[in-house]
């Protein structure tokens, strides 16, 4: 089967994710993680690509990036590849370091800018010794907050203006364990579509050696989150994704929701954990 053809444009943003080949470190010290700063900047210089936000981790990143020119793929592609020949000569290794080629996801809400800029910073909660956010020195939240310079390829002005600038804002919202997006951006049907379509990609990253089948996931979500939330503002918008041609279809295409819930564990977990992060960032949603 073809790859799907990513979605890019002029000024396009996108959630990027990706992780080492079977679970395996891509950053293996610090200098890494150097290099990798390097290949941001480089692509910023070559492409036009900035970046808005970005957490390295052990074995995988996150980051936000926004494309002047809508050459997303050509300029990942130059970046994993730079860096995975530097980082192998470094290291003394050999054979691919990412898993595949990365994920994307396009940021079409300020909300969804919040939410992923929020997860991206938090992110650096799950390494040992971590306690805050700003303890961690690998991301992109501590110039943010003026605690460091700002690289040249990082670009803060467009999340800041969410918060109309305050810097004070920006960090209770990544401190507090419950914040809300739609305090800064209104949750709208869209939003919670990126949700649905990062819980995948946030599973697939995690989980891609499954075997479990995830054909019309994204439907399934959305029905599961219809069959939850009834009478939402959203629900209308999501329900008419999907041209129902009666009611006996709806309530079919719920009840077979229900039932891939109950007897496939990995829709389970992607559900749940879809639910925690509507609730923890979008708690009107309820």
């Amino acid at each position: 089967m073809a790859r799907q053809r990513r979605i890019d444009f002029d000024g396009a943003v996108h959630h990027v994710m990706n992780r080492g080949v079977n679970h395996e470190p891509i950053f293996f010290g610090d200098p890494d993680r150097i290099e990798f700063g390097h290949r941001l900047a480089d692509i910023h210089e070559q492409f036009g690509v900035t970046t808005l936000a970005y957490c390295l981790m052990g074995n995988h990143y996150h980051l936000l990036l926004r494309t002047l020119d809508g050459d997303l793929s050509t300029a990942m592609h130059r970046l994993a590849s730079l860096y995975s020949r530097h980082t192998n000569d470094r290291v003394g290794r050999d054979g691919p370091l990412f898993r595949s080629r990365f994920h994307s996801i396009l940021v079409t809400t300020d909300a969804y800018l919040l939410t992923a800029t929020r997860y991206i910073h938090r992110n650096a909660l799950d390494m040992p010794g971590v306690a805050s956010v700003g303890d961690y020195r690998w991301s992109s939240y501590r110039s943010y907050v003026r605690a460091r310079p700002t690289p040249t390829f990082l670009r803060t002005d467009l999340v800041l203006g969410c918060f109309g600038d305050d810097r004070s804002e920006f960090a209770r919202f990544h401190a507090d364990d419950t914040p809300s997006a739609a305090d800064y951006a209104p949750i709208s049907a869209a939003g919670v579509m990126q949700v649905v379509q990062f819980v995948i990609a946030e599973d697939q990253l995690l989980h891609a050696d499954e075997t479990t089948l995830r054909n019309r996931l994204e439907k399934t979500l959305v029905m599961l989150l219809i069959n939850d939330h009834p009478g939402v503002e959203w629900q209308q918008q999501l329900e008419a994704r999907y041209a129902f041609g009666s009611s006996t279809a709806r309530r079919m295409a719920l009840h077979r929701a229900r039932q891939r819930r109950a007897t496939d564990p990995a829709v389970a977990r992607i559900a749940t954990r879809l639910e925690f992060l509507l609730q923890a960032t979008h708690p009107r949603a309820a």
